[in-house]
């Protein structure tokens, strides 16, 4: 797929004398890096990395919820908040849930984390390599 929107060579020689450089990949959670030759040290620190990774569940009550949820996402887990008790169509509830995520999405900022809303009681936070 490069060899497709790789310039032609001014010389004239054909694209099949260029040699072709090989892009280790882990898959999806890996961007593709040109490190020239193979390391694999850091490809095994890569596989170990995403060994740990985990899916964690919270219910999501107040403001102090929030390390927890900032302290995963550091760790390069992905959470799944459950958010029905504040989200029960009470106004006071939604001002304390929109306090919350706002919180969330400002301290995980840095990480590059993404927030969706799953369905109307769940919502997911995801670290920078899983996109949603």
């Amino acid at each position: 797929m490069r060899s497709i929107f790789r310039r032609k060579q001014s010389d004239g020689s054909s694209d099949d004398s260029c040699s072709e450089k090989s892009f280790p990949s882990l898959g999806l959670f890996s961007p593709v890096t040109d490190t020239g030759e193979f390391d694999a040290k850091q490809e095994l620190r890569k596989l170990r990395e995403l060994d740990e990774i985990f899916i964690r569940s919270k219910k999501l009550e107040s403001l102090s919820d929030v390390p927890y949820v900032v302290d995963e996402i550091k760790e390069g887990n992905i959470v799944l908040l459950d958010i029905s008790n504040l989200n029960n169509g009470n106004e006071q509830a939604h001002l304390e849930l929109r306090r919350i995520i706002e919180r969330i999405r400002g301290a995980t900022k840095g990480y590059q984390a993404d927030l969706a809303l799953v369905n109307d009681n769940c919502l997911i936070v995801t670290p920078s390599f899983v996109k949603i």
